[in-house]
């Protein structure tokens, strides 16, 4: 699977789907856990974790009637890739101006 970085931005730019994500990280948790957990419906929570799937962010597994949601970081270390690649291209712009206004 290829991890989108507008998927995974457009994810966690809902405070809900950040919420979700951060009890995740603490563990597989069951989809009715996690509805109690952030006081949302059922249905909502499925409609925050579809997004946050197709992000590759969550993956679910189902057995019997419990759905385990599970973190997959993956779409996270794609996220922090380009954020440090960015950082590092700024920093160094940054560098480089600094350099060229004390050269005058």
């Amino acid at each position: 699977m290829k991890y989108s970085i507008d998927e995974v931005a457009h994810a966690v730019s809902s405070a809900p789907r950040r919420r979700l994500l951060e009890r995740v990280a603490q563990g597989p948790v069951s989809m009715s856990a996690l509805a109690e957990h952030l006081d949302l419906s059922l249905p909502a929570v499925d409609k925050h974790l579809k997004v946050l799937g197709s992000a590759g962010l969550v993956t679910k597994t189902k057995t019997g009637r419990v759905t385990q949601i599970t973190l997959d970081p993956r779409g996270l270390d794609a996220m922090a890739t380009w954020v440090e690649r960015t950082r590092a291209h700024w920093a160094g712009a940054m560098h480089r101006y600094t350099d060229h206004l004390e050269d005058r």
